[in-house]
């Protein structure tokens, strides 16, 4: 879920746009091959020392934590032990997801040589145990990953491991009268899948619904298993094998797909459909014309990747490809942590607009950017190259996102309009 903000449309406002704070977890020490940690900004402040020790012994530590949380029954004692779950498990909303991350690559290699899994490589703008981390990062920790089958799937197929693209960019309205708003600006986040040492196997670009997330990483922690033992040369061409396999899936699955139900010239729900077709039984052949709503079809084309921009139709393609609807995104431990970030009143709406969302995110992240980055992947593997991780996470930021590294301002910076301010709204370059 990308955001974008207008600078010149938020003029009349205090606007700072400010870096993340340095990650709780302690300091990203990636190896040689994984994507450069960004330069952290003013440190947060640190972590009790029992919250220190308790990290350093991993996810055991964890294990404990959890179970002492659920025997609790104050409130503030459950308040203060779940600040000190997200320090050891490097995650806000730990206490409910119940997932240990690693902030070091090489402990998330040596964990899943050990462990015999691949890891799952979330690449993200700011750090996950930070309130204010990227939109994306947000989705995945309320949404994806307190999903009970999600976290299931990750904790016993997945060894995780997080790491920064760069600082989130942050904006402040200051309304002049006491009363701020906070939140970030822009942010998109990947889900890599890396074995032992560290090679892609797949990514999962932005926010999915959870069932398809699962269902996603399930497939690829497959594979995983089936190409561990291979040599290099034996790898490159299974892993070939797989994205073509994949490529052609999805063609398939996108020809059955493509064709979304209308009734009098709208989109139409199995629901509507099926009452169209019971009142066509019912009419009588003078009438028929008069009652009877025109049923047919509305055809995508053959390109998944120019779908309209129409939250309608791309829900509806979701309800097709998935059979997935809006209700059935949310898990209820998903569900009961959002609804406690909501401010006070009817939820109702809100969830209803973010589960379709959801569901229209999920196809544009699957049938837009996903085959992109496949086709560099089947790129590199055609000309006999072994993937690396610096480079595809280099190419998913610059060409699938948009945001490449070169570019400070994260395209937020207009140079084409005018602000009315000096230097175009720039307060400081540093």
């Amino acid at each position: 879920m990308q955001l974008s903000l207008s600078l010149a449309l938020v003029a009349p406002f205090l606007i700072a746009v400010v870096g993340c704070s340095r990650s709780t977890a302690g300091p990203l020490r990636p190896m040689a091959d994984a994507p450069p940690a960004a330069a952290p900004a003013a440190p947060a402040p640190p972590p009790a020392d029992d919250a220190i020790a308790l990290r350093a012994e991993g996810p055991a530590a964890l294990d404990r934590l959890l179970v002492r949380y659920a025997a609790l029954s104050s409130d503030g004692a459950r308040a203060a032990l779940a600040a000190t779950i997200d320090q050891v498990a490097a995650q806000r909303y730990a206490s409910v997801s119940g997932l240990y991350w690693y902030t070091d690559l090489a402990a998330a290699q040596a964990a899943a040589r050990a462990e015999a899994k691949p890891i799952l490589a979330l690449r993200m703008l700011g750090h996950l145990d930070e309130e204010l981390s990227c939109a994306n990062s947000r989705m995945f920790r309320t949404i994806l990953y307190p999903d009970r089958a999600v976290a299931r799937l990750l904790r016993e197929r997945f060894v995780l491991y997080w790491s920064s693209e760069r600082p989130v960019p942050r904006v402040t309205v200051d309304y002049g009268d006491g009363r701020t708003l906070a939140t970030t600006v822009t942010g998109n986040s990947a889900h890599y899948v890396l074995d032992a040492d560290g090679r892609p196997l797949d990514v999962l670009p932005g926010m999915y619904a959870p069932a398809v997330f699962a269902a996603e990483l399930a497939r690829i922690a497959d594979q995983a298993a089936r190409v561990r033992e291979l040599d290099d040369a034996a790898w490159r061409a299974a892993m070939l094998r797989y994205h073509q396999g994949a490529a052609k899936r999805a063609a398939q699955q996108w020809a059955g797909a493509r064709r979304l139900p209308t009734v009098g010239g709208k989109l139409a729900t199995p629901a509507q459909l099926e009452v169209a077709a019971a009142r066509a039984q019912r009419a009588t052949i003078s009438k028929a014309y008069v009652e009877v709503p025109i049923i047919g079809h509305l055809d995508l084309g053959v390109d998944p990747g120019a779908l309209p921009a129409d939250d309608d139709v791309r829900t509806a393609v979701a309800t097709q490809l998935w059979q997935l609807t809006p209700e059935a995104v949310l898990d209820p431990a998903a569900r009961a942590l959002i609804e406690s970030l909501l401010p006070a009143g009817d939820h109702a709406a809100v969830l209803a607009r973010l589960t379709r969302g959801i569901l229209a995110e999920t196809v544009l992240d699957d049938l837009s950017l996903r085959p992109q980055i496949r086709a560099r992947l089947l790129d590199d593997l055609e000309l006999g190259a072994t993937p690396a991780f610096a480079a595809l996470n280099r190419f998913v930021y610059a060409e699938v996102f948009h945001a490449p590294a070169d570019d400070p301002w994260m395209g937020l910076l207009s140079t084409t309009t005018y602000t009315g301010l000096p230097g175009g709204a720039i307060v400081s370059r540093r």
